[in-house]
């Protein structure tokens, strides 16, 4: 026996999986109710032929209920194993309801593009199973979340054990062997042509949702990481491109973006000044304020200055019902060095103005390990909100933000600006910060020379 399913996936899950887990439960209860029944001898198989797909009628109950029968129980097994697996991905990111309506009517609309046909055709027969509304699941999921991987078992004779894979190249790896069977099979009506039905049904579904916004998914879609697919009308109307280009034109600067200021350097500057205009107290400590994950001070200069950037954010991140379930997916993601899927867990907490709320800690761990895989203009927003935080790490995040500016984005200007922006009191100075303004010395030195 050769078997490969997915079982689970690290693609964010923003909804929780009910409808999927009531799918599979259905699907099993209908299964022992009919299929075990008529295996057990307690019922005759012409008892349950009215809920499969027959060929030779049209009859529109059929047409669902098809998508709810199974054949034996490794037909089941493994629809429902595909089912969880997608159906996660899927609902996780459109919601409960949105998904049932969206998965009942894939199983309506695949029904009736089989059985129509056939009939006409004079066919007998029939067909059954979730195969073709998964294979829905499947091809949307393969465009909505193609870099996330799923963690799939195998199983050949009787050793079996795991691997992890991408969406995109598992989905392409079960069509392509589709369509290679579909093809040694003469192209006639089978279970492979069911599930091509299937992704005929899911594929404009999928990307219709992109195309109108009906689904967030948080730039990792396979339109927004593919600029070729964005010239074409059929995946991206010109408000989605209009909006793509100003993306793109900000990435040059993209924490100056996402301040809301003219740059990076500007920014850092302005909320240090503040931080330094605020007088110390010269008798009783104040109370405590409330810990909110940000520093104290953002709420003090607020009301000073509208020039602090952290204006902009988000001051009690930890109140937000979101914040704690994102932070602990972040960091599961960087404790197992999955950069794409830290930074969707990132991204989404910038969409909800809590990044401010990280700890300094959890924001340069974020920054080393996008650094490591290379993804130093990515490394520059948490760098950034750990220089603002004004913490013990705020030079050395100045520091490797003027070194990306220098080595990778060349702007010469701006890192020369960041670079002078560190500036150390005698009182505070010891052995790391005297390694950080060694260093912004040099490359000062290195900055100069090249002019």
């Amino acid at each position: 026996m050769i078997l490969i399913a997915p079982y689970t996936t690290d693609a964010p899950v923003y909804h929780l999986p009910i409808v999927t887990g009531g799918l599979v439960a259905t699907n099993i209860v209908i299964f022992c109710l009919t299929t075990l029944q008529v295996a057990l001898g307690n019922m005759e198989v012409e008892s349950i032929e009215w809920l499969i797909l027959q060929f030779d009628t049209i009859n529109p109950l059929q047409w669902i209920s098809c998508a709810f029968m199974h054949a034996d129980l490794m037909h089941l097994l493994g629809n429902m194993l595909f089912l969880w697996a997608f159906g996660l991905v899927v609902e996780g990111k459109i919601g409960n309801l949105p998904f049932l309506a969206l998965y009942m009517l894939m199983a309506l609309v695949g029904g009736i593009i089989v059985q129509l046909p056939m009939f006409i055709l004079g066919s007998e027969g029939g067909a059954l199973g979730a195969s073709g509304v998964i294979f829905s699941l499947l091809v949307i999921a393969m465009l909505w979340a193609p870099e996330n991987e799923m963690d799939c078992f195998w199983v050949v004779g009787f050793r079996m054990g795991t691997f992890e894979v991408r969406i995109i190249s598992l989905a392409s790896a079960f069509l392509m062997m589709q369509i290679a069977f579909l093809a040694l099979g003469g192209f006639s009506m089978s279970s492979e042509m069911l599930h091509l039905i299937g992704v005929a049904v899911g594929l404009p579904i999928g990307l219709l949702m992109l195309r109108q916004d009906w689904v967030d998914c948080e730039g990792w879609d396979v339109i927004s990481r593919n600029a070729w697919l964005q010239q074409y009308n059929l995946f991206c109307s010109d408000k989605q491109r209009l909006a793509k280009s100003r993306k793109t034109s900000e990435h040059e600067d993209p924490i100056a973006a996402a301040l809301g200021t003219r740059s990076t350097t500007v920014a850092m500057n302005t909320a240090v000044a503040s931080r330094r205009a605020v007088p110390k107290p010269e008798t009783a400590k104040p109370k405590p304020e409330k810990k909110t994950g940000v520093n104290p001070l953002f709420s003090k200069l607020r009301a000073k200055s509208k020039e602090t950037v952290t204006a902009a954010e988000q001051p009690n991140a930890q109140d937000h019902p979101e914040f704690n379930r994102l932070v602990h997916l972040l960091r599961q993601a960087i404790d197992s060095s999955s950069a794409i899927i830290a930074q969707q867990h990132f991204q989404r907490l910038e969409q909800l103005k809590l990044s401010s709320g990280l700890s300094d800690t959890l924001l340069a761990a974020y920054a080393k390990l996008l650094a490591s895989k290379k993804m130093y203009i990515e490394a520059i927003r948490p760098l950034t909100l750990v220089a603002i935080h004004g913490g013990a790490q705020s030079n050395q995040a100045r520091l490797r933000i003027g070194q990306i500016q220098w080595s990778v984005q060349k702007n010469r200007q701006t890192a020369e600006t960041t670079l002078r922006g560190i500036v150390i009191p005698p009182d505070a100075m010891n052995e790391a910060n005297r390694k950080v303004i060694t260093m912004r010395d040099q490359l000062l030195k290195q900055i100069s020379m090249s002019q």
